[in-house]
């Protein structure tokens, strides 16, 4: 491994990987602070509902301990990132593996966060999990580093607008040593995925059905390693052996709870307002495919065309169809020059999409 890199356990296309960010991946040590980056996945400034507010960052030491909060940090912008600072209770040295984070009001999609602790050590963690654990996701834009990696990113929200409204990460189980081989059998690296997915401590999200604002983690107990309800005031944690499968629902298409596709609307508490319902996003990406954006029960955003491939997903129903040709499919189908999906002649759309996110230079 090169000097400066830092390994992370990922999963790339439904299989285990090793994930390799740079030291510019990784915010700035400060002595009495922990410092954690946030990558919002979907790059463009023209898709609104992929930047927005920071989530509220709480950290926790080994032992479940609270060490110290950052509450409404700021916003972030479409395909960028930003740094959250938060000061350890007491000057505290204690190092904050355990991080929870609490959506706040205008949705973000992560494609990957980072931390650097007080004591110079740095983890980090991508967005891919979400999806792979039945998180609501989409695809992003944004390179892990020199990588050529594009994480998808997870939805994070506090109004329902999305269904997690937090998750938490303990970063040294994501972090792979130097030397480290992860393992190479399909049913020992399903194990691995199965353990990140259900364990809870290692990743956990939580539902705004079932917790509106997080407070609280899932943590390893020292001695016997079961999971723990760990509150701030540690005399009351309730401990309970861990579930076969995430804790969190599944963003089933067919709720009537969170948003489902393009075009519907929400209840329980949500905005009602589908931010992605006129935007369409174009890709020519390998690593970007209409079919498994279709055919995911909890993928959620735009209208996605891969020029590439010739294939087009419309979200608001999870159908797919062919991009027109000009010659041989003219009719039940994309064109890429209108950005218009045409069915039995007709447009489907009443009006043009308000705005194209072009991800197709330089790829």
């Amino acid at each position: 491994m090169a000097a400066g890199i830092i390994e992370a356990i990922g999963v790339i296309s439904g299989a285990l990987g090793i994930i390799q960010f740079g030291i510019n991946n990784f915010p700035e040590p400060d002595s009495v602070k922990s410092t954690i980056r946030i990558t919002v996945g979907l790059d463009t400034d023209q898709l609104d509902g992929a930047g927005g507010d920071l989530p509220d960052v709480r950290l926790f030491d080994e032992a479940g301990g609270f060490l110290g909060i950052a509450v409404d940090p700021g916003q972030v912008e479409d395909g960028g990132y930003a740094d959250i600072s938060v000061e350890h209770n007491d000057a505290s040295t204690k190092q904050g593996v355990y991080t929870l984070f609490s959506g706040n009001t205008d949705a973000i999609c992560i494609a990957y966060a980072t931390i650097t602790l007080p004591s110079t050590d740095k983890y980090s963690w991508i967005g891919t999990w979400g999806q792979q654990c039945g998180a609501s996701w989409y695809y992003s834009n944004v390179y892990v580093g020199s990588t050529g990696v594009k994480p998808n990113c997870m939805w994070l929200d506090g109004n329902n607008d999305q269904p997690q409204s937090g998750f938490q990460v303990h970063w040294p189980e994501f972090f792979n040593p130097e030397g480290t081989d992860l393992p190479s059998d399909p049913d020992d690296q399903q194990d691995k995925i199965d353990y990140f997915c259900s364990q809870q401590a290692p990743f956990k999200y939580y539902n705004y059905a079932d917790v509106e604002d997080p407070t609280s983690i899932t943590y390893w107990t020292i001695n016997d390693k079961r999971s723990e309800d760990g509150l701030e005031e540690r005399g009351s944690a309730i401990a309970y052996g861990p579930s076969k499968h995430a804790a969190s629902a599944k963003f089933r298409r067919d709720s009537a709870t969170y948003p489902r596709n393009n075009g519907t609307t929400t209840t329980g508490g949500g905005s009602g307002r589908n931010p992605h319902a006129n935007r369409l996003v174009m890709s020519n990406s390998d690593e970007h495919t209409a079919d498994e954006l279709c055919e995911s029960e909890t993928s959620y955003g735009p209208d996605f065309v891969n020029v590439a491939h010739g294939k087009f997903c419309r979200m608001s129903d999870k159908t797919q169809w062919p991009v027109c040709d000009g010659a041989e499919v003219t009719d039940n189908c994309f064109n890429t020059d209108t950005q218009q999906l045409l069915v039995n002649g007709v447009s489907a759309r009443d009006s043009p999409y308000s705005s194209v996110v072009d991800w197709t230079t330089g790829n």
